[in-house]
Parts: structure tokens; C-alpha cells; sequence
């Protein structure tokens, strides 16, 4: 029996090295899944494109550094542009609202980037973001739009990126200065094309969201007739400033009256509400028709959305997953609406939202969840119809890790496993082995 121990004990020592390496792998595997994406970006957004520059945004959940690195060559985006307050101070700061302004660039030029925040690298999916400066165009006199940001009791908000989307135009942005107030020029707005956005100088409307990061969000509407200064804009609420017509039962029109103040606070407002096109609405409510339900299937990538709606109804309408894609929309005379994203959807889950005002100037949101399906397993499921009835006005993203990072929760690397310890015992029990069989053929001999 003696003669069998080493052997005996070299096998228990090297099972056990294994089972005690496979459970401190996962328990360290565990613990990096639980840590929190503190540094990851959110709420990517592009805006102010032009000719020779554009400007990249994002939040974070903790104060970090945020920064850009830049290319027009996909292989080598290593050019540095760091947040625009940092590039005023000379020093780098930690925020969780962060703007990164690029200047100096080619008109109509493909150029890639990604965003460096806290100590790591992100990406979109795999593949560094992109974006096309504009054409070279004759610039406008200036139309500048001015107002304040201010919380519920009246504190003007500091570093909040305001957000303006001008009716048929690509974004436009600033941020807030220390007193609250932002300013920015309106003709400085491109169409869709990239080329000067022509806009009536009283009656456009102009769509306006506020991302103050940790400290919250604004919507507002107002009419380009009232934008010099735009009222006051109060974080956490959603505010119209438009003129609205009011419809009177035999269908005419009444004299235009000013309802400030329409819509209501976000912690005021009902759940989301999800309408069946077979549904009886009022009028001013809006019908989705495609997708025809909730959590429909669709076999292609560019579907074309489209419902009911009262006759000019202007709609918010967005697109959320991967891809945030955002357009300002009118229903045509007749109530109907469509829009087609012009960038193609991934393979997954996605939401569609329309935002607008009802007939009595409230504020009201439709949300309906649809699933994009992989080229693979369409099969005979239907598709919508993609056609060219809308331009999309902004482009952002939620991103992930650079390629080389897996793909977990934890915002930073670190060794996935305790594979010393695992080699060590796993030597130990083959040496006691070896010498266990070496022994018994000695004690034989």
C-alpha cells in the first residue's frame, strides 16, 4: 500500500490544482463582469458639421478625460483633439459631459475616429467611427440664437451641450458658460445634402435637447421667429415655445395663440404609450402602421416606418440601438408620415419613438420595439420598403470597446485568472507522479 502513496498523492495534487485553477478563473471572471462601465461613453453624438470641422460629444457616469484621436486614414487615427475646455486651459480635467470640437479639416472628406475616455480606447462595434465634412459652400450672414439653461430653482447650468436641430437640417450644438447662456448660429446650418440650409426666418421650427450628464435633460420647441433669446429652458422639463393653431369643431382654423410652457415636466408625464393602427385615436394622436405591432420581425435593414397622424403633425422621430438615429419630420396633408433611416440597421432589437405635441399642445411620445433580423434567417418574412422619404439630421452612438478588448461589462483589463497557481500545482502532482511510478519499479526490483 505504501509503495502507491506518491503515486496516489501526485494525482490528488495535480486534480486539485486543476479544479482550484478552474474556480479562481471564474471567480475572477466573475468580479470583472460585476464592475461597471464608469468610463464607457454615452450618448455619442455628432454635430456641427461643415466644410472643415465637426464636433464629437458624449456623457460618461464619473468625471474622466475625455479626448479624440483622428485620421483620414483608417490606419492610422492617431491625430489628438482633446475637449474644447481643455484646449482653453492647457490642462486635462475630468468631466462626464465631454465636447471635442475638430477644425482645420478637407471639405467632403471621409475622416475616422475614436474616442479616448478615462484610460481606454472605444470604438463602434469593431470599427472606428466616421463621419464626411460637408462641401465647400458660400457662407451666410450670421443668425445667431441665444438662451439659458437654468434648474428647476433657477441656477444657471454650467457645461450642458445643448442641441439644435433646425427643420430639415443636420445638428447644430454649443455649450452652456458658467452663467447658464449658450449662443449659436443658425445659418451656419447644413440640409442633408451638406449644402446651406434655407429655412424661414420666423416660422421654422427648431427642436432643442439639452444633455447636462448627471445632472439631466431638457427638451424644448420653438419657432425661429423666437429664438432672440429663446425663453429660458428648465432641466428635467420638456417646454414648447411655438405657435400653435387651434382647431375648431368645423374645421377652421382659429387666430394663432402662444402656450408657453405646453408640455409637460418628464416626471409629470403618463408611461409610454404604444397605439395599434386598428386603434380609434383622436384627433392629433398618432398610428403606427409600420411596424403593424409591437416587437414585429423584419428582413431588412432599411425599413421604411410610416403611420397616421393629424395633417401637419411635426414628429420627432428616432431610431435606438446601436445606432441613436434622430429626424424632424411633418405629417403630409393628408395625415400620413414616413421615414426611412438612411443608414442601414444591425441585426437585433431596436426602438422606435415619435415625439410630438397633441392638439391641446401636450407633449406625447409613442414607443414600439421591433426586431432586425440577420440576412441568414429572413426566410419569407416580410420587409419593409426602403425609399428616400426622409434624411436623417443626427447621427450617434452608444460605443464599445476597441476590437482587442473582450467584451464584457468592466471598463478595464486586468489578468483573467490565477494560471500560476494552477501550473504550479499542476508540476508538483506530475513530478509526485513520475516519482511514484519510478518507485514502485524499484521496490519490484
Amino acid at each position: 500500500m505504501t509503495k502507491r502513496i506518491p503515486t496516489a498523492l501526485g494525482i490528488l495534487i495535480l486534480l486539485g490544482g486543476l479544479v482550484a485553477g478552474v474556480f479562481l478563473v471564474n471567480g475572477r471572471q466573475g468580479l470583472l463582469t460585476k464592475a461597471g462601465p464608469t468610463e464607457a461613453p454615452k450618448n455619442v453624438k455628432i454635430s456641427d458639421n461643415g466644410s472643415n470641422t465637426f464636433t464629437v460629444s458624449w456623457t460618461t457616469d464619473t468625471p474622466v478625460t475625455g479626448y479624440l484621436k483622428y485620421s483620414e486614414n483608417l490606419a492610422k487615427i492617431n491625430t489628438p483633439a482633446g475637449d474644447i475646455r481643455d484646449q482653453i486651459s492647457g490642462t486635462s480635467q475630468g468631466y462626464t459631459n465631454h465636447y471635442a470640437k475638430v477644425t482645420g479639416l478637407n471639405p467632403s472628406q471621409a475622416y475616422y475616429f475614436m474616442i479616448g475616455s478615462g484610460s481606454q480606447m472605444y470604438d463602434d462595434n469593431g470599427k472606428p467611427f466616421s463621419v464626411t465634412t460637408g462641401q465647400s459652400v458660400i457662407v451666410p450672414p450670421e443668425d445667431v440664437v441665444s438662451g439659458k439653461i437654468i434648474s428647476a430653482d433657477g441656477s444657471p447650468i454650467n457645461n450642458a451641450i445643448v442641441y439644435f436641430e433646425t427643420e430639415g437640417g443636420q445638428t447644430l450644438s454649443a455649450m452652456t458658460k458658467t452663467d447658464g447662456t449658450y449662443r449659436v448660429n443658425l445659418a451656419s446650418s447644413r440640409d442633408s445634402k451638406g449644402a446651406v440650409l434655407t429655412y424661414d426666418p420666423s416660422t421654422t421650427l427648431v427642436s432643442i435637447f439639452v444633455q447636462a450628464g448627471i445632472s439631466g435633460t431638457a427638451t424644448a420647441i420653438v419657432n425661429t421667429g423666437k429664438t432672440k433669446p429663446i425663453p429660458d429652458i428648465v432641466l428635467g422639463k420638456n417646454q414648447s415655445f411655438i405657435d400653435t393653431i387651434v382647431a375648431t369643431a368645423s374645421g377652421i382654423a382659429n387666430e394663432s395663440v402662444i402656450k408657453s410652457g405646453g408640455f409637460k415636466s418628464i416626471t409629470e408625464q403618463a408611461a409610454p404609450i404604444a397605439l395599434a393602427p386598428e386603434a380609434t385615436e383622436s384627433a392629433g394622436s398618432i398610428i403606427i402602421t409600420n411596424p403593424s405591432i409591437n416587437g414585429e420581425m423584419i428582413a431588412t435593414s432599411s425599413p421604411e416606418f410610416a403611420g397616421k397622424a393629424a395633417p401637419g403633425t411635426t414628429i420627432r422621430v428616432s431610431v435606438h440601438s446601436t445606432l441613436e438615429l434622430t429626424q424632424i419630420i411633418k405629417a403630409d396633408k393628408n395625415g400620413d408620415w414616413k421615414w426611412t433611416p438612411p443608414q442601414g440597421l444591425d441585426p437585433g432589437l431596436h426602438t422606435l419613438t415619435l415625439e410630438y405635441t397633441d392638439e391641446n399642445n401636450v407633449f406625447q411620445r409613442v414607443v414600439r420595439n421591433f426586431t432586425v433580423l440577420a440576412s441568414d434567417k429572413v426566410g419569407s418574412l416580410p420587409a419593409f420598403t426602403a425609399t428616400p422619404s426622409a434624411i436623417v439630421a443626427t447621427i450617434s452612438a452608444t460605443p464599445t470597446k476597441n476590437p482587442s478588448m473582450p467584451a464584457t461589462s468592466s471598463s478595464t483589463l486586468t489578468n483573467s485568472g490565477a494560471l500560476s497557481l494552477t501550473l504550479i500545482m499542476g508540476i508538483i502532482g506530475g513530478v509526485l507522479f513520475l516519482f511514484g511510478r519510478v518507485s514502485k519499479r524499484w521496490w519490484r526490483d
